[in-house]
């Protein structure tokens, strides 16, 4: 006689019913947004190289209300992805770097460096 293995029944919602594995969910969800807007530049970038008519036409595409919305949303996952990656950060160091450093300070030194180096950027696409 064959026995088989008791396999627990799952929904293909689980992670819907507690807010930790949600909103991992919805974090992990974000990169695909991230890789479609990354498509998105290089196609950009090929029709640059193609010429001056075809890189007015990605423009013009990009004027789109669809792709302004797309790029709104694609913002907002990434900005909650990286908030949620920067809340999660101190978790996971090494237990001698906890014990030297509180949780908070973590936090706010990686929302300063993130600040500064959005300074730098910003300032190199103006002098251009």
């Amino acid at each position: 006689m064959s026995r088989r293995p008791y396999v627990r029944p799952m929904k293909r919602t689980w992670f819907m019913d507690h807010p930790f594995y949600r909103n991992y969910m919805v974090r992990e969800a974000s990169c695909v947004f991230d890789a479609l807007y990354a498509v998105n530049l290089f196609w950009g970038i090929l029709q640059l190289r193609e010429g001056a008519e075809a890189w007015s036409s990605w423009l013009a595409l990009q004027a789109n209300p669809l792709m302004i919305l797309f790029t709104v949303v694609t913002l907002g996952m990434t900005l909650y992805h990286a908030v949620t990656y920067f809340d999660m950060t101190p978790r996971v160091l090494p237990q001698f770097i906890r014990k030297k450093v509180a949780d908070p300070i973590v936090n706010k030194l990686m929302y300063a460096g993130l600040a500064g180096i959005s300074v730098v950027i910003l300032a190199a696409a103006t002098m251009v």
